[in-house]
């Protein structure tokens, strides 16, 4: 097999091959640091070429000796910059860290991947501090959405630079953290596979952070067999899913909020989607969430937790002279949370517990559809030059995911862009969710709604 066919492979597709001798984990290491090294698109900050070849040549012993350490052992990853590898600077794509050391260790997350035999490729790019939802940097400028090289699309983010080299076949699995649709959003725009997971299900020492309210970690892949595997080991105790037992599942989606101005290609998609499920013998049903409706109301009036955290976590640093470097889009969210009092966090923290009990006793043993984004990825340029047109559109960007993360709904975003029947349509998403802590049920029910609606089996 040629490096030029390794990709798009997953993850069962290279430990057959490694299995086989037809590739060996070096092989494929080389292949994905030349492609990292050629990149004209900034999706790497850096690429940690020494490590990779170490951790391949170990990984290809074990194979030739039969013991891999696990059916990860030697398949590339990357991770997004604000997780932490032993010496090498954790800046969170931010002009505030620009003088971080280097990390004097892995973090426990790249330990794990490690002790299982990954190779770690690289740091990838992101967002500034993780607070956004088009993928904008500044600093070290922003991944082309693979849906095209001529015209400039938003990646998505915070893990532009994750969604991207997933979808652009650098690497067959990436990390990203998700604190407002972080994972969901590059994996839909960029179709993807993106997992987040519930809150605590993964350890989250050694990643710098946003919102340690509502940080959560997750892989994007090229397929929910990917994402199942790194879920296994990031948390290796206890993991059960039986795929059979969600044949007859119940599906829900929201009559209102997340419906509202879809684009019309995202809307048909969804809807077929929708259809698809049906035909498949499955219960698909509308569903009223007051909850839903409420968040956007009392966010408007009281800031969001997210802005809260993040000025908490970050006011002693954001000196004059830093401020004035700073991505100011990134800096205005921050400095919203300044003027936030403790009345408005108790009405954000009554409106989670409350929307939660509400989505728990109405879902049941069922699941919740929506589209991931509500709108095909929009051209970068318009939104650089329009600072309010920028606003607001990273707000619709990230509206659906959003409740997610204040609701604790661990989801999964699928492409179903080819459900539309045209050939150039942008990346389109479907998000599956539940309430938070049914992390298997839902990676279940995500691999049997990817053999419905994305390779066409019963």
């Amino acid at each position: 097999m040629n490096a030029a066919d390794m990709f798009p492979m997953t993850t069962l597709d290279l430990r057959k091959a490694f299995e086989e001798g037809s590739l060996s984990p070096i092989e494929v290491a080389e292949s994905c640091l030349e492609k990292a090294f050629k990149q004209t698109s900034p999706i790497y900050l850096k690429v940690t070429e020494e490590r990779a070849l170490r951790e391949a040549r170990a990984s290809t012993r074990r194979w030739e000796a039969n013991s891999p350490l696990s059916n990860l052992d030697g398949v590339p990853v990357a991770w997004k910059d604000l997780i932490d590898m032993e010496g090498e600077k954790t800046t969170a794509g931010s002009i505030l860290f620009k003088k971080a050391q280097p990390a004097v260790k892995d973090a426990p997350l790249v330990e794990k991947a490690c002790g299982a035999g990954m190779v770690s490729i690289g740091r990838l790019n992101m967002t500034e501090l993780a607070f956004s939802g088009v993928g904008y940097n500044p600093h070290h400028g922003t991944p082309k959405n693979v849906c095209s090289q001529q015209t400039h699309y938003v990646p998505g983010g915070s893990s532009s630079g994750s969604g991207v080299a997933v979808a652009g076949e650098f690497v067959p699995v990436a990390i990203g953290s998700d604190t407002g649709g972080s994972v969901r959003v590059p994996a839909a725009l960029n179709g993807v596979v993106g997992y987040k997971s519930s809150e605590g299900r993964y350890e989250t020492e050694g990643v710098i952070p946003l919102s340690r309210t509502f940080d959560t970690i997750g892989p994007l892949a090229r397929c929910v067999s990917d994402c199942m595997e790194i879920d296994k080991i990031f948390r290796p105790k206890g993991y059960e899913c039986n795929e059979k037992s969600f044949d007859n599942s119940i599906f829900y989606y929201p009559k209102t909020v997340v419906l509202d101005e879809l684009d019309k290609e995202v809307e048909n998609a969804f809807y077929r989607a929708l259809d698809c499920l049906v035909d498949a013998g499955h219960s698909v049903t509308p569903i009223e969430l007051d909850c839903f409706k409420d968040a956007f109301s009392v966010m408007d009036q009281s800031g969001t937790i997210v802005a809260r955290d993040a000025w908490e976590e970050y006011k002693n640093l954001l000196t004059e002279d830093i401020r004035c470097k700073m991505d100011e889009r990134v800096l205005d969210r921050i400095l919203r949370g300044k003027s936030m009092n403790s009345s408005d966090i108790v009405k954000l923290n009554w409106l989670r517990r409350a929307g939660g009990t509400e989505i728990a006793q109405k879902l049941g043993s069922g699941f919740l559809l929506m589209p991931t984004v509500p709108i095909l990825a929009p051209q970068l340029q318009p939104l650089i030059e329009n600072k309010t047109l920028f606003h607001e559109t990273n707000l619709k960007i990230l509206r659906n995911t959003t409740l997610g993360n204040i609701f604790n709904l661990p989801g999964v975003t699928l492409p179903i862009q080819h459900l539309t029947g045209e050939p150039d349509t942008r990346p389109i998403g479907l998000l599956v969710s539940s309430y938070g802590n049914r992390d298997e049920e839902l990676l279940g029910v995500a691999k049997l709604m990817e053999r419905i609606l994305i390779k066409g089996e019963d």
